[in-house]
């Protein structure tokens, strides 16, 4: 999963100079690997949980930790394998295309998220209702961890619900496009890639970048590069640099 995410994010930073022929390979490596894994346990009661149904008999703890640990890391997997597609599609995008391609990998980020939560579900929901417990005691382990599974799946919609509007708002909510004025009045050099403006974008601070540097850098940056100004407010945090969450969801 490390190595993983490291591909994902260089492949992600090297925008335009990302070969299909490479993302490609990655992509049959990531899918021939989760074919692999649910192939060799295809005799486990592990897919279940995929479609949030609960395994047909009562799991051991260790059986159930097994199930959990292997299908939060094949769906992150899964995942990868779609932002490749993403990074495919968007291999030569700039400005308002490399924007997009930041959102729809947080989309994809804040989505997972969600589905991860509640794939551990159904499984502890099996596990909880042993009647071995005692039928008042599994009844009330069972109510209290779908109770705390609610209040987290409620935050999870919320991310996710965020990330989809974001998607929507075509408006760039750091800045304006700069006018041929303030170009030449700025420089017409760009201070983040020392190259001439494309597609310039004003800062509410009144400094000038290229729209596709300044995406860039605000997709792990909240202030100007030059002054140090806060310019784009904190809200939902960015994966736009193509990065998967690393923390396994066991609960």
């Amino acid at each position: 999963m490390f190595r993983s995410n490291d591909i994902l994010r260089k492949q992600t930073a090297l925008k335009g100079e990302r070969k299909i022929t490479v993302l490609l390979g990655y992509f049959l490596v990531f899918m021939l690997h989760i074919s692999g894994i649910y192939w060799w346990n295809c005799k486990d009661d592990i897919f279940y949980p995929l479609l949030m149904v609960p395994p047909k008999v009562i799991p051991p703890f260790w059986h159930a930790i097994f199930i959990i640990l292997v299908n939060d890391t094949m769906v992150r997997q899964a995942a990868m394998t779609l932002k490749l597609v993403l990074l495919m599609v968007y291999k030569n995008g700039r400005g308002h295309n490399f924007r997009r391609q930041g959102q729809l990998l947080t989309l994809v980020e804040y989505m997972l998220l969600l589905y991860r939560a509640l794939l551990p579900t159904p499984v502890w929901y099996r596990f909880f209702l042993n009647k071995d417990y005692g039928s008042l005691f599994s009844s009330l382990i069972t109510g209290l961890y779908l109770t705390f599974k609610l209040t987290s799946i409620v935050e999870k919609v919320r991310s996710f619900l965020t990330a989809l509007k974001a998607l929507s708002i075509k408006e760039i909510h750091y800045g304006s496009h700069a006018t041929p004025e303030q170009v030449n009045a700025a420089g017409d050099l760009c201070a983040i890639c020392q190259e001439k403006m494309n597609t310039p974008i004003l800062l509410c601070c009144k400094h000038i970048f290229c729209e596709d540097c300044v995406s860039e850098w605000f997709e792990r940056e909240r202030t100007c590069p030059l002054c140090r100004a806060l310019v784009r407010p904190a809200d939902l945090r960015s994966f736009g640099d193509g990065s998967t969450s690393l923390l396994f969801q066991l609960f």
